[in-house]
């Protein structure tokens, strides 16, 4: 018969195996059942410019009145003009760059939220918080949802020219 602190210690070196085997298998085995994988939505969504990050609608929303935010609507300008974020700015991307006179409208905002249609994955609206974060502009968030989302939530919307942009 073994001695008790023996027969102790075997107990938990057995628990402590049997431990490290089942978190080996839970991350060196990828998960049955109910996964969802949210590397792509956390993700910052310009991989040039880490700092750029991410804005909920809602958290946008909050933020239309406020004086040192500008909404940066990254669409051509006939679509701008069909309706966009109320007291928004047009920054079209259709070049893909910025015209001087258009950064000039941003870069003393606190921070500034691009947009477009095309949901969370749009293409200009990342590319023009890219093109600002290289500018400069020390807050830029991209509003995951795009246009598209803020309008069937019924949040603010006006439509019209830039009464801002020359």
């Amino acid at each position: 018969m073994l001695p008790t602190a023996l027969l102790e210690a075997l107990r938990v070196a057995a628990f402590g195996l049997g431990l490290g085997v089942l978190v080996w298998q839970i991350g060196g085995a990828p998960m049955r059942g109910s996964y969802h994988d949210e590397s792509a939505s956390c993700a910052p969504p310009v991989a040039a410019a880490p700092a750029v990050g991410w804005i909920e609608g809602p958290d946008a929303a909050g933020l239309v009145s406020a004086t040192e935010v500008t909404f940066a609507d990254a669409r051509s300008i006939d679509e701008f003009e069909r309706g966009h974020i109320a007291g928004a700015v047009s920054i079209p991307m259709d070049t893909g760059a910025i015209a001087p006179e258009l950064l000039a409208l941003v870069r003393g905002a606190g921070t500034v939220v691009t947009y477009c249609d095309a949901g969370s994955d749009c293409a200009a609206s990342r590319r023009l918080a890219e093109l600002l974060a290289a500018a400069g502009v020390r807050d830029v968030r991209v509003l995951r949802g795009g246009f598209a989302e803020w309008l069937a939530a019924e949040r603010p919307t006006e439509s019209g020219p830039c009464t801002v942009c020359p």
